[in-house]
């Protein structure tokens, strides 16, 4: 499959992706109109607002892994899910940690410092291996720009 063909498989996610964030985010925004007096619930309702994200990450997940069948390949894309499922679960941990005083707030502050970059730069060092690897693979980068293409193609299309 050339990159072309990823890169509309891929934009099929996307526009998916955002009809369900825009559910998702009525019903998040309910709930914490509901639970706004009750600080533990919102910062869980804040962390929860995630879920839609993972679920988003894994149908990706599972979309490259159809366009190669390399063993290295497959390894890094599924490594990329698991880079973000163990940032997820390590953010609702410390989060829920701190909501109910087990840690103090300057630990949770220095655990986002030291987490926070690895977790932002190693994906990234991911869809560089993934790039050599296969020629044809669609970067987080390139899928990005392609969305923006898009999505100005179609806003142009209104306003015309």
């Amino acid at each position: 499959m050339d990159r072309e063909a990823r890169t509309e498989a891929l934009l099929q996610i996307y526009t998916t992706y955002r009809r369900f964030m825009i559910g998702s985010s009525v019903v998040i925004f309910v709930s914490a109109l509901y639970f706004m007096m009750h600080t533990t619930y919102s910062g869980v309702i804040a962390v929860a607002s995630l879920v839609p994200t993972l679920f988003f990450e894994w149908k990706q997940t599972v979309l490259y892994l159809r366009f190669n069948d390399d063993w290295t390949y497959r390894r890094l894309v599924k490594g990329q899910f698991f880079i973000l499922v163990a940032t997820f679960l390590t953010l609702f941990s410390l989060i829920t940690l701190f909501l109910t005083g087990q840690i103090h707030p300057d630990v949770l502050m220095w655990a986002m410092v030291i987490g926070a970059p690895p977790s932002v730069l190693l994906p990234l060092w991911m869809d560089r291996k993934l790039l050599k690897l296969d020629p044809e693979h669609v970067t987080s980068n390139m899928l990005a720009k392609a969305n923006r293409e898009k999505l100005k193609r179609r806003l142009d299309g209104i306003n015309d």
